[in-house]
């Protein structure tokens, strides 16, 4: 299997076959669900990169968890740099998840000698605080319906970098409760309005699989605009194939 960050690298910036070997950073090992990946206020020196699975961060207020942020396949559980950190959230698995350990001091020392590869771990790390700001405002102003919808568009866009999703269907193996605790709901509600937007066939949902009639429609439902996500140069790059491909039927 490919690693997922050359994948998404290569959609946002264009292909490099050199950066294979340059993120190719050792062993990887499994996770179990419900297992901490870093634990909650950890000091480290490392990141680790996600190579399949889905992982939150997390933060335990009182007895509840926070969720923080998902992540996919080809993200990294925290920042990259600096060398030394220490956490305040902890990463845990929400499926099994097979994670790579990669040294800060020994990726900064790579992206160094590599432009393409420092930009593009640059723009990753504003994408992950778009991502941040982008759940803070919509989980204070928006109505639930909006959230959850928002946040299955921006699923579907980030799982569609790494080869995991199209425009009509992607794997959501997350329970009713990471939702809830992603989107600051009650279990019950979240129910609710999983069974609002079936009920206006802006999403089909069968098991795990998010099947989508119309993406169009569920964006404009959300208000979702993918700017936030760095994702022009992947579209650019995807309506270019699609053009070659049927010049050449």
């Amino acid at each position: 299997m490919q690693n997922p960050l050359v994948l998404k690298i290569n959609q946002l910036f264009g292909s490099d076959a050199a950066l294979h070997g340059l993120l190719d950073f050792g062993p990887s090992h499994r996770v179990l669900p419900h297992l901490d990946i870093v634990g909650d206020g950890s000091e480290v020196s490392h990141t680790s990169l996600l190579l399949g699975g889905v992982a939150c961060r997390y933060r335990i207020m009182g007895e509840q968890r926070a969720i923080l942020g998902f992540l996919v396949p080809g993200d990294f559980t925290n920042p990259p740099f600096p060398d030394h950190q220490r956490l305040n959230f902890g990463v845990s698995a929400l499926t099994t998840c097979k994670v790579m350990n990669v040294s800060c001091a020994h990726l900064r020392e790579v992206a160094s000698h590599t432009p393409q590869l420092s930009t593009a771990l640059w723009t990753l790390n504003q994408m992950d605080h778009a991502i941040l700001l982008s759940w803070l405002a919509q989980n204070s102003h928006c109505p639930a319906d909006k959230r959850l919808a928002h946040l299955l568009c921006e699923l579907r866009a980030r799982l569609a970098l790494v080869g995991l999703a199209d425009d009509n269907s992607f794997l959501l193996p997350l329970t009713q409760e990471d939702l809830a605790d992603a989107l600051g709901l009650s279990t019950v509600h979240v129910n609710r309005v999983l069974q609002h937007l079936r009920e206006l066939d802006i999403i089909r949902s069968m098991g795990r699989t998010v099947s989508i009639p119309d993406l169009g429609q569920l964006e404009a439902f959300a208000g979702f605009n993918p700017t936030y996500l760095h994702l022009r140069g992947a579209v650019m790059r995807l309506d270019r194939m699609h053009s070659t491909a049927q010049m050449r039927k």
